[in-house]
């Protein structure tokens, strides 16, 4: 004999129907009770961002690196005020790398909960380094170099972040490709070298007196070294100009 069997698809659909409802609830309290740590992550950075403009120019390079924010997730039932964060530091500025933050999350008056989050500051800038490695007592000129983007919190004080502020400059030693120039490490082109014989000039408005003198140390433009007049044998110190002469004042 034939059995014949019924199904219904009712019970089915009520099945999925419900499963959906309860996800769409389960979406609707992790929402509520992610707004406290939404929040918190934004006060932070917002925080963390009008501390670095008090002290240098926000130029987009700063980034923010926040931990897990778990412990300021919110029961909205027990909790239901207006959200509010009250963030304070000790940290010296300018910020760099782990900067510890006090952090206290209110709803309404309540505190719900507070902690220390350490967020991490990397800032980077730009500045000059070799294109190509650069032998010892080598000229610069703009082929030699460019602009790259590095730790603020690795670079030297003298670091050079301006490619005019080395051009024309020769390196006092060996530099590899892609490393930090630094300022200490170029030297102006001696127009003058130690021992040559050089033009003194003396000038005091229309007077102007001239004489030969020896350089005692080299010099490049600009630079102040010694000379001693060849006739008086006097030593004098005085500014090397374009052209080679020492101007010394009376």
């Amino acid at each position: 004999m034939r059995m014949w069997r019924f199904e219904s698809s009712v019970p089915c659909a009520a099945v999925a129907l419900g499963a959906i409802l309860a996800m769409q609830l389960l979406l609707v309290a992790t929402a509520r009770a992610n707004a406290g740590e939404e929040l918190v992550r934004k006060d932070i950075e917002r925080f963390v961002r009008a501390r670095i403009a008090r002290t240098e120019a926000e130029d987009g390079r700063t980034a923010i690196e926040l931990p897990p924010l778990g412990s300021f997730l919110v029961d909205r039932d027990r909790h239901p005020g207006p959200l509010r964060t009250e963030i304070s530091t000790r940290a010296s500025e300018p910020f760099r790398g782990r900067v510890p933050l006090a952090v206290s999350l209110y709803a309404g008056d309540d505190l719900v909960s507070r902690a220390v989050v350490a967020p991490y500051v990397r800032r980077t800038e730009r500045v000059v380094v070799p294109t190509r490695d650069i032998r010892l007592g080598s000229v610069l000129g703009p082929g030699d170099l460019a602009k790259v983007d590095r730790d603020a919190r690795r670079l030297p004080r003298d670091v050079v972040r301006d490619e005019s502020e080395v051009i024309g400059l020769r390196a006092k030693r060996s530099l590899r490709k892609d490393q930090v120039f630094r300022a200490s490490q170029v030297e102006g082109v001696p127009l003058v070298e130690r021992g040559d014989r050089v033009q003194i000039v003396l000038q005091a408005g229309p007077l102007r007196v001239s004489a030969t003198g020896k350089a005692q140390e080299a010099g490049a433009l600009g630079d102040w070294i010694r000379v001693v007049n060849v006739d008086s044998k006097r030593e004098l110190s005085g500014r090397v100009d374009a052209e080679g002469r020492v101007h010394v004042a009376f």
